[in-house]
């Protein structure tokens, strides 16, 4: 596993009935293949890693960033 270019310590809701835990989601490459874009789960229910191309890890960024966006204007005008 290469550096992680993302290592976020947040709560995961994981099933139901709703449950949260701490858990660190993780951005990497892979070590084998630096064309894939690892992205891990991680709490104490072990690691769950998802592969992606880089065109699926962009359109993931692009809508994170998109629904990012819009979330912060939705707060902005809730103030």
């Amino acid at each position: 596993m290469t550096t992680p270019t993302l290592d976020l310590k947040t709560t995961v809701t994981r099933d139901h009935p709703v449950t949260q835990k701490s858990a660190t989601i993780q951005i990497d490459r892979d070590e084998f293949d630096e064309s894939v874009v690892r992205l891990a789960f991680s709490g104490q229910w072990g690691t769950t890693y998802v592969t992606l191309t880089a065109t699926e890890a962009r359109t993931i960024a692009s809508a994170l960033e998109q629904t990012a966006t819009d979330a912060a204007n939705a707060e902005a005008t809730d103030e």
